[in-house]
């Protein structure tokens, strides 16, 4: 009696062997494919923004996490100790206008440097006369 028992628990090991081969074929048998490269944007535009308003890490990080969620933003840091934000957007696809607009919804006022971080904007709908 046993060693009936052996052969139909041996045979009902090699049909689910071969049934589960069959069935996960696609995962098992698949050629490994080259890993995937990230694509980096080939430039990049680097802004600076004053960001008022910033008194901890909280503060920072909250601003970072909605700044890099804009398409386009590549990289964001933020010194809340100068008060400045440095965000490297694509360079086919800068969002500044975002990014003040995401900043200014947190409750932080924010505006775009200069070159020479003289020059604050801090708003794109200014009319001159």
């Amino acid at each position: 009696m046993f060693k009936d028992m052996k052969v139909v628990y041996i045979a009902g090991f090699v049909l689910l062997t071969l049934f589960g081969a069959y069935y996960y074929q696609d995962i098992l048998f698949k050629k490994p494919q080259s890993p995937v490269s990230v694509q980096t944007p080939t430039q990049t535009v680097i802004r600076k923004f004053n960001v008022e308003g910033m008194y901890c890490d909280s503060c920072k990080s909250k601003i970072e996490t909605a700044v890099k969620n804009i398409p386009g933003v590549v990289q964001v840091e933020v010194d809340q100790e100068i008060n400045e934000m440095k965000v490297t957007y694509d360079a086919m696809n800068e969002a500044i206008q975002q990014t003040l607009s995401a900043v200014n919804s947190l409750g932080y006022t924010t505006g775009l440097k200069s070159s020479s971080g003289k020059l604050q904007v801090l708003d794109f709908n200014v009319t001159f006369q």
